[in-house]
């Protein structure tokens, strides 16, 4: 064999080999793809619901379908097996996104290949029967039809049809507002076409569609209808033209779970219902533009597109913040949560917060609350439902410690991403020993913590997009009610003081990221020019305590990522104490802590040339301005003007590295301090004496 040949078959064998290799890595992986207004664009007339994603379908329902492209894959082979008396066809064999409608009852399998990897998904097509439609009914097997019976989802269409909603007062008579196409998501199942049983198809058939509703018609499409009228649902109950329609005229059990004819008649067998945690199944109802907006916000929420990778997908310790599934079996339990391998990569779903079948507070899941330093949240309000994941999940204390090389940590110098409920409750942070800064607070008056400004009202719904600021600005408006209607941005929230030491007191973002600055400026850097922040840099600290809690510290304000607005009293105070420890230029540093009262003592020497330390004592966390007077009342300078921690604290006042040129002679200093909480302040001014 000569030279070329041999170059030939090396070259063909590794290209084979490559082409192995990818069609090995190609994994075949069957999405259902959930179908709302709010991504097809439009409300259907006449189909509803769209496509929820569930496995369990409705005869006559058109199932969305997507292949997977982990692994690069280009082409796709799919079929589909059929019950008997079926004609069912896929709208395409080859296709990334197919589609199916199945016609008849019964089991369909949907297979996908990708090279030599195949999967399959079972769905089971049945009809609906109604939440108290056959025998048994829902509530013989489940103990959660008890308390469906009280949430807005059992009772919406009724109070709608009877006049309870969007009332107002219409030439001195109070009615309600409704629409037609309210009824597509207040009732289970609308499809006028299909006949499965939903409650479309019933009204329709019955003419009670085209029926109750014709005495409050607007030109508009809307109805009015005087609140607490009867005639239209006395209609639907009692003419039994129309009543069998009554076990649909709710948001059932089938509206979330898929038709449940062939799950009642099989004693309840699990293989005919779907239960599912996916959002597709309440964004059928809550993406519907422009009325409902929940779904839009949501789906363009950090839960809802949050990666899921490495051990965040696997790992048990990840799992009750990293996976939706894991967060339900945990509220459940927290001792005992059960995770299996299934709760891996499962999104942050409404129902992962959520329980439907609850009617009070929304259904919430909130769970106990404990921070990893021991201290109990009391005072969350529905906010701890946040504040179980948005914590540090370290004990600071414990984790920086001074044990070389390594101060206590495994892989990264600082805390665990999100430590915004430790901030807010001023809990947590590295305190430099000083217990007189812990619990303080900016906003303690916020009754449900976290959920009061992030779900403030946007549009028609609330913010479940749970962001504070995007491209178009920052939502303030929860704000205005504390800050002043003229507020326009979180940075229009003014500093008490000139926390930074520039001379100015601007916005408190702006004041915080500049210490901020000055604290990185103190750090040492990564190869990127960042704070070093891994194990890998950990020579650079190797023996310095003091770098890596200011690195901490760092982490600890950059993760919460409010710059202060969470709370900017415990950003300030552990920022400056970080500062003081590195010998911060401000030539302030904390002596002691724990102080009883306000003291300003007699500076020292006195008379002094060039330089004095003026010593105080603060009890109270506080803003404090120490500023310095001629004997005519004239300011000399103003050498402290900054929030600073509860402590004694003193104050280096040098007039030749100040440049101040002062002739000898009388001159006065005063200290002004006010509690960050505003309760306690004090004003004292001393005399001392220039000699030069």
């Amino acid at each position: 064999m000569n030279k070329i040949n041999l170059l030939f078959f090396i070259v063909l064998g590794f290209f084979i080999l490559a082409q192995n290799t990818i069609l090995a890595s190609q994994t075949a992986k069957i999405k259902t793809v959930p179908k709302t207004s709010g991504n097809l664009g439009s409300f259907p007339s006449n189909t509803f619901p769209i496509y929820s994603g569930n496995l369990t379908v409705a005869r006559g329902m058109k199932v969305y379908l997507a292949a997977d492209t982990t692994g690069g894959i280009s082409s796709f082979s799919w079929t589909i097996s059929i019950p008997s008396g079926s004609s069912t066809v896929l709208s395409s064999t080859s296709a990334q996104n197919i589609t199916f409608v199945p016609d008849s009852s019964g089991q369909y399998i949907v297979s996908l290949a990708v090279g030599s990897s195949t999967t399959a998904d079972t769905f089971w097509v049945s009809t609906y029967k109604g939440v108290t439609g056959g025998m048994p009914n829902c509530s013989l097997c489940h103990s959660q039809y008890t308390g469906w019976k009280q949430t807005p989802h059992a009772q919406i269409f009724q109070q709608g049809i009877t006049g309870q909603l969007e009332t107002a007062n219409v030439n001195d008579q109070l009615v309600g507002t409704y629409s037609t196409s309210c009824i597509k998501c207040h009732t289970t199942g609308w499809d006028q076409t299909a006949n499965n049983g939903n409650f479309g198809y019933l009204a329709h058939q019955s003419g009670y569609d085209t029926t109750w509703y014709k005495s409050y018609a607007l030109p508009s499409g809307a109805l009015q209808i005087p609140t607490n009228s009867q005639t239209a649902w006395n209609l639907l109950t009692t003419d039994t033209l129309f009543s069998n329609a009554v076990p649909l005229a709710n948001i059932g059990c089938e509206s979330c779970h898929g038709p449940g004819a062939d799950h009642i008649a099989n004693f309840g067998d699990v293989t005919k219902i779907s239960v599912s945690l996916d959002a597709g199944v309440c964004l059928q109802c809550h993406d519907a533009p422009t009325h409902h907006m929940i779904g839009a916000y949501y789906n363009a929420s950090n839960h809802a597109t949050m990666p899921l990778a490495g051990l965040d997908a696997t790992s048990t310790s990840c799992f009750p913040c990293h996976s939706g599934s894991a967060y339900y079996k945990y509220s459940k339990s927290q001792s005992s949560p059960d995770y299996s391998s299934s709760d891996a990569s499962q999104d942050i779903t409404c129902a992962a917060c959520h329980d439907p079948h609850v009617a009070t507070n929304y259904g919430l899941r909130l769970v106990p609350v404990t921070l990893k330093n021991g201290y109990t949240v009391s005072n969350g309000g529905n906010g701890q439902l946040c504040m179980t994941c948005h914590q540090a999940r370290v004990n600071t204390a414990t984790y920086v410690t001074t044990s070389a090389p390594y101060y206590g940590f495994t892989n990264r110098f600082g805390p665990h991403h999100g430590p915004q409920s430790d901030m807010f409750l001023g809990q947590n942070a590295y305190q430099y020993g000083d217990s007189s800064i812990t619990g303080i607070s900016t906003h303690t008056g916020l009754t449900d913590a976290c959920v009061t400004c992030h779900m403030q009202t946007r549009g028609p719904d609330s913010n479940h997009q749970w962001n504070m600021s995007d491209s178009t600005g920052d939502y303030v408006t929860v704000c205005k009610s504390c800050h002043g209607q003229n507020i326009t941005k979180f940075d229009d929230i003014k500093a008490s003081a000139d926390w930074d030491g520039n001379g100015k007191v601007e916005g408190v973002q702006t004041e915080v990221q500049g210490l901020l600055n000055k604290l990185a400026a103190l750090l040492p850097k990564d190869s990127t020019g960042a704070v070093v922040s891994m194990l890998a840099d950990s020579l650079k600290v190797k023996g310095k305590p003091n770098i890596v809690r200011g690195i901490y510290t760092y982490y600890f304000v950059t993760s919460d990522g409010s710059l202060g607005i969470h709370n900017a009293n415990y950003t300030v105070a552990i920022l400056q104490k970080a500062l003081n420890a590195l010998n911060s230029p401000t030539g302030v540093q904390i002596v002691k802590s724990g102080p009883q009262s306000f003291v300003l003592n007699q500076n020292y020497p006195n008379p002094f040339n060039p330089s004095t330390i003026i010593q105080y004592t603060l009890p109270y966390s506080s803003n404090v301005k120490l500023t310095i007077y001629n004997i005519t009342g004239q300011v000399i300078s103003v050498i402290v003007n900054s929030a600073q921690a509860a402590g004694v604290h003193q104050a280096v006042m040098n007039t030749s590295l100040a440049r101040m040129n002062l002739s000898s002679g009388i001159y006065f200093y005063s200290l002004q301090a006010i509690s960050f909480d505003g309760s306690h302040s004090f004003k004292e001014t001393k005399k001392m004496i220039l000699m030069k």
